[in-house]
């Protein structure tokens, strides 16, 4: 009996039989064309309606070209997939807690092999790649409900490839009962998801999430490989504090690095307030501004190159309308975070929100350039306490270019003839044991038709950060993180505030906290491993930190100098089940300096808040994005 075999029938009932199914095409053979802009999902339609036409193309172009004579690296006989629930009982001890484990599989629906076959990129009777190998692996990982993935081969006597498809489930069914302790005890969300449903990948939530001025009540749900394609669906719809919500759009997303076609379709429409904070001077907590903000995209784009030197060019077209009903003259305040009881606000403070309470319409055609030369290493600990993640190194470009079309924007006070552009870089390298990543961000509009002399630039929105890794042998389970972080916007006609508390930020102070227009940041954190007291079922780790901040006023409303705000602080850190990715954080961040006596601040967060496995996201930054078209926006890694 061959190696392969003999390992796949060992394992648990989690095997598929070896049987060939129809090859996966990589690039599908239609073009969605864009019927409307203000029905987004009629272009949806016509891409399902062209479904049929994804026929059983093989995974790369040159392997489809190849005959048995010229395939010199051994064909595919086999492919076997052993899909693991959360514990791999056979590997474990049953000990005093062994009824655990297996309440916790019992529990727990595995993902599909059916599903897991779907999303590789190889087939019975293909010829072996080890890349594509490397490439399958790493899209598996990316699903936040399978926390490992092996994909290897072994050859045969016959000299035919056996390929075995090890994987193994992370909990996907999640009771959030999100609360802060920022400001006293708050209840913030109750959400109830599953990311996994059927083992199919499907995710479907309920959730109220209450957390500051945000009141979100409502459903969602994601169907990844839609019909059998690549293509990704997903849903939103519910309430806000302020009116109504609703999402949905379709993906087509480049395939891992072997991808030649990628597709983006969405419509989205949100009533909200957004929150200016006005520090702790003020009698009041925040100025209220209610807002209607609705987009709508298509966008395509093709890569040519080979795999870690791939050139991307696309073209799409965005619409956007942002609305003030009532203007500024319909903000509010509220007083000590209290949104449901709020009043009209203050003249002085109506006068500061004029500048960026403008109603802005317009349509563009953009067109997308990318560059991407990247590699990918797993690396254990970063992130994630023991479990392994995907890291990119190398660089990564990506320009979008964007020009209004007067015929299709609406004739009404705000429509913005502009220029708008968006430039995102990203360099990821590993000198020895470390690791450095740098992310730089810039956009803004350039408004065409302005008076000569008089600068046209509006909404330039810029971001920085450097992240850094270090791990030694010589202290084993130590990682050190380091980072510094900047960001700030200029000549902002549309809502924009930042402040230097929070999560993301001097974890010392509260998130309305020192609010201005520009803001710098530094984070030192050490984060320890430790193998006790349960290896098999949890991974424990604790944490030390420091962090130094300081927000500048810009020109944005009700902003302040804070001058430099200092916080030291430390907590827990448990992963599980073992081995996996995501973790529970409990932490306590002391303010030092001027401000040490104030109270600490207890957090609790279901997820790292700093670090590459979240991406480089600032959501104080995003919620003032008015465009969110991009090369980076194609890709299935998170960003």
């Amino acid at each position: 009996m061959d190696i392969a075999v003999s390992r796949c029938q060992t394992s648990s009932a989690g095997v598929d039989s070896p049987q060939a199914s129809p090859a996966r095409a990589l690039t599908p053979s239609y073009e969605p064309t864009l019927h409307s802009v203000s029905q987004p999902l009629i272009g949806l339609a016509l891409a399902l309606s062209s479904v049929g036409a994804f026929g059983p193309l093989s995974a790369l172009a040159a392997q489809e070209a190849e005959t048995p004579a010229r395939c010199t690296t051994g064909r595919i006989s086999n492919v076997f997939v052993d899909n693991k629930s959360i514990f791999d009982v056979d590997d474990l001890e049953d000990g005093a807690i062994g009824w655990v484990y297996g309440l916790a599989n019992g529990l727990h629906v595995r993902t599909n092999g059916g599903f897991i076959r779907r999303e590789v990129l190889f087939d019975v009777g293909d010829c072996f790649d080890p890349m594509l190998l490397d490439e399958s692996g790493r899209i598996l990982r990316s699903y936040p409900f399978i926390s490992r993935a092996d994909v290897f081969a072994v050859e045969q006597a016959d000299g035919t490839m056996h390929v075995v498809i090890d994987t193994q489930d992370q909990w996907s069914t999640q009771v959030d009962l999100g609360a802060s302790f920022d400001d006293g005890f708050n209840l913030e969300v109750v959400d109830v998801t599953e990311r996994n449903l059927l083992g199919r990948g499907i995710l479907a939530s309920g959730f109220l999430r209450t957390e500051k001025e945000r009141r979100d009540r409502g459903v969602r749900f994601e169907f990844p490989r839609f019909f059998g394609t690549r293509l990704n669906t997903y849903g939103a719809v519910g309430e806000t504090r302020d009116g109504n919500f609703l999402e949905v759009g379709a993906d087509y997303p480049f395939v891992g690095e072997v991808g030649r076609f990628g597709a983006r379709q969405l419509f989205r429409r949100r009533d909200e307030l957004f929150p200016y904070a006005l520090g702790a001077d003020s009698e009041f907590s925040h100025v209220l501004l209610p807002m209607t903000d609705e987009r709508a995209e298509f966008s395509v784009a093709r890569r040519w190159g080979e795999p870690g030197r791939l050139t991307m060019l696309g073209v799409g077209i965005f619409r956007e309308e942002l609305s003030f009903a009532g203007g500024a003259g319909a903000a509010e305040v509220a007083v000590d975070n209290d949104f449901g009881n709020t009043s009209p606000a203050p003249t002085t403070f109506i006068e500061a929100l004029r500048p960026q309470a403008n109603p802005l319409s317009a349509t563009r055609f953009n067109l997308l350039v990318g560059q991407r030369n990247l590699r990918f290493v797993r690396v254990r600990g970063l992130d994630a306490l023991a479990g392994q993640q995907d890291v990119r190194l190398g660089s990564d470009i990506g320009l979008t270019l964007g020009r209004t079309v007067s015929f299709l924007s609406s004739d009404q006070p705000g429509r913005s003839i502009d220029n708008y552009s968006r430039l995102r870089l990203f360099l990821g390298h590993d000198p020895g044991s470390s690791y450095l990543f740098f992310n730089l961000a810039a956009e803004g509009r350039r408004r065409i038709g302005d008076p000569i002399g008089s600068d046209p630039w509006r909404d330039l929105i810029g971001e920085f950060d450097l992240y850094s890794y270090l791990k030694s042998t010589r202290v084993p389970g130590h990682t050190v993180f380091a980072r510094v972080s900047g960001s700030g916007g200029w000549r902002m006609e549309t809502p924009f505030q930042l402040t230097g508390g929070g999560r993301g930020g001097v974890r010392g102070y509260t998130e309305e906290d020192d609010p201005g227009g520009r803001r710098l940041l530094l984070t030192l954190e050490d984060r320890i491993f430790v193998g006790w007291p349960a290896p098999d079922l949890l991974d424990m780790g604790f944490t030390v930190f420091g962090d130094l901040g300081r927000v500048w006023p810009g020109d944005t409303p009700f902003g302040d100098d804070s001058g430099w705000r200092t916080a030291v602080g430390g907590g827990l850190r448990v992963g599980f089940p073992a081995g996996s990715r995501g973790l529970l954080r409990v932490d306590v961040a002391f303010p030092i300096g001027t401000d040490s006596s104030r109270s600490p601040i207890w957090r609790v967060t279901l997820q790292e808040q700093l670090g590459i496995i979240t991406g480089f996201f600032d959501h104080q930054l995003d919620r003032s994005r008015r465009v969110s078209v991009g090369p980076d926006f194609f890709v299935t890694e998170v960003r």
